[in-house]
C-alpha cells in the first residue's frame, strides 16, 4: 500500500475514533427510558404520550371531520328552512342507512396487513455490520504484520456497503452523505476506491459492487494463510453472503413497494367514509331538541368510527415507508453512526487483548505457574 494511502488510513481512523466515541452510559439511559410493561399506569402514560405518537399523525384529518361535522349541524339549524331541513334529514337518514351496509374495513385491512407484514419483513432481514467483521477479525492469525490494516479494509467495507445500500431507500441518509465525497470525508471511503465506484459500467448496484469486494479479500486471506484454520473462510464466507441478501432485500423494499393505486383505493375509500360519517345522522327519529343538539354538537360515535379508520391508514402509509423523515419512521441516520462507531472498536478490537483492560486478572497466576513449573520439575520433560 502506497505511503499516501497509509496515511490517509491513519488519519481517517483517528478521525473516527476522536468522533465516533461510543457512550455506555447514553446506551444505559435509552433502555431505562423504554416503557415498562409491568410498571403500574405504564400503559396509560403510553396512551396520552404526544411524541412519535398516533395523535401527531392524525390531529390535522380529526380538525377537518370536526369542522366538517359542526359546519353540517350549523348550516342545519340556522341556514335551512323547514322544507329544505326536511330534505337534509332525509339525505343525512340515507347517508346512515349506507355506512352499515359497506364493509369498509375489508379493503383497509387488506392494505394495512400487507404493509405492516413487509416491514416486518423487512425489519428481520435489516443487515448488520457487527456480526460480519467480528467473525472476520476472530478467524484471523493474531499478531500479523499487515492484521490491522486488513482489518480496517475489511470492516471499513462492510460499513459502506451498508452505506450504499440506504442511501438508495433513505432520503435522510442521502441528505447526509449526498455523494461518494460526502462518505470518503466521514473516513469509510478512500480515494482509489472512489474512482473504482465512479467508473460505472458495472451491471450490478455499488452496494455488491463492495460485498465482491469483501469476497476477493477472502480468497486473498486463505491464499495467504491468514486463518487460524481452514474452516474458518467457509464461515466467513457464509457471513458475507447472509449480509449481502440483507443488503438485497433492503433494495428489493424499495424496488419492489405497494402499487400507489392500491394506496390511492385505501386513501379514497377512507375519506369517502369520513364525508359519509360527517353527514349520517337519524334526526327524525328524536322529536326532543336536547337529543338534536346533543347529536349534532357531540359527535361521539361518528368520530370513533373516523378515528379508527383513519388511525389505520396512517399505521399503513407509515408502514409503506419506514424511511422517511417523519418521527415515526426509523432513525436511519442513527443507526449509520452506530454502525460507524461499532467500526472504530471492531479494528481495536485485533490488537487488543483481555490483559490491556485488565491488569490483575485470576488467571494470571496459573500462567505464572505453568511457566516455572518445567524449571521445577526438569524431569517431566524427558518423562514425555
Amino acid at each position: 500500500m502506497p505511503n499516501s494511502d497509509q496515511n490517509f488510513i491513519d488519519s481517517n481512523s483517528s478521525c473516527r475514533g476522536s468522533y465516533y466515541t461510543m457512550s455506555s452510559k447514553k446506551a444505559s439511559i435509552v433502555m431505562l427510558a423504554a416503557a415498562d410493561a409491568s410498571r403500574f399506569g405504564e400503559s396509560i402514560n403510553i396512551v396520552f404520550r404526544w411524541k412519535r405518537s398516533l395523535y401527531k399523525m392524525i390531529w390535522r384529518h380529526s380538525l377537518v371531520f370536526l369542522v366538517v361535522y359542526f359546519s353540517l349541524t350549523a348550516l342545519y339549524n340556522f341556514g335551512l328552512e323547514k322544507d329544505n331541513k326536511k330534505h337534509f334529514e332525509a339525505l343525512s337518514a340515507y347517508f346512515a342507512r349506507y355506512t352499515r351496509s359497506f364493509n369498509w374495513m375489508i379493503m383497509l385491512g387488506f392494505f394495512t396487513n400487507t404493509a405492516l407484514h413487509r416491514l416486518f419483513t423487512m425489519q428481520m432481514t435489516t443487515p448488520g455490520t457487527a456480526k460480519t467483521a467480528t467473525i472476520f477479525i476472530m478467524s484471523l492469525k493474531q499478531d500479523l504484520p499487515e492484521g490491522p490494516d486488513i482489518v480496517d479494509q475489511y470492516a471499513r467495507w462492510v460499513v459502506l456497503a451498508w452505506i450504499l445500500t440506504f442511501r438508495s431507500v433513505c432520503k435522510p441518509l442521502r441528505d447526509k452523505f449526498p455523494n461518494l465525497t460526502a462518505i470518503q470525508t466521514s473516513g469509510i471511503l478512500l480515494e482509489e476506491e472512489k474512482r473504482i465506484l465512479q467508473r460505472g459500467g458495472y451491471p450490478t448496484p455499488r452496494p455488491l459492487i463492495v460485498i465482491e469486494w469483501l469476497l476477493l479479500l477472502l480468497k486473498e486471506c486463505v491464499k495467504e494463510d491468514r486463518y487460524i484454520n481452514k474452516s474458518s473462510h467457509n464461515k466467513n464466507v457464509e457471513a458475507v453472503m447472509t449480509f449481502k441478501k440483507g443488503c438485497s432485500n433492503i433494495i428489493k423494499f424499495s424496488t419492489q413497494n405497494i402499487p400507489y393505486a392500491v394506496i390511492q383505493a385505501v386513501i379514497i375509500v377512507v375519506y369517502c367514509f369520513g364525508v359519509v360519517t360527517a353527514m349520517a345522522r337519524n334526526l327524525p327519529k328524536f322529536d326532543n331538541e336536547i337529543v338534536r343538539h346533543v347529536i349534532g354538537y357531540f359527535p361521539v360515535m361518528p368520530y370513533i368510527q373516523f378515528f379508527v379508520f383513519i388511525a389505520w391508514l396512517s399505521v399503513g402509509r407509515a408502514a409503506v415507508n419506514p424511511f422517511g423523515n417523519d418521527d415515526t419512521d426509523i432513525d436511519v441516520r442513527k443507526l449509520c453512526e452506530a454502525h460507524m462507531q461499532d467500526l472504530n472498536w471492531l479494528t481495536e478490537l485485533y490488537t487488543k487483548k483481555l490483559d490491556d483492560v485488565f491488569y490483575n486478572l485470576p488467571q494470571k497466576q496459573f500462567r505464572s505457574n505453568n511457566q516455572e513449573q518445567p524449571s521445577k520439575l526438569p524431569f517431566l520433560e524427558t518423562a514425555c
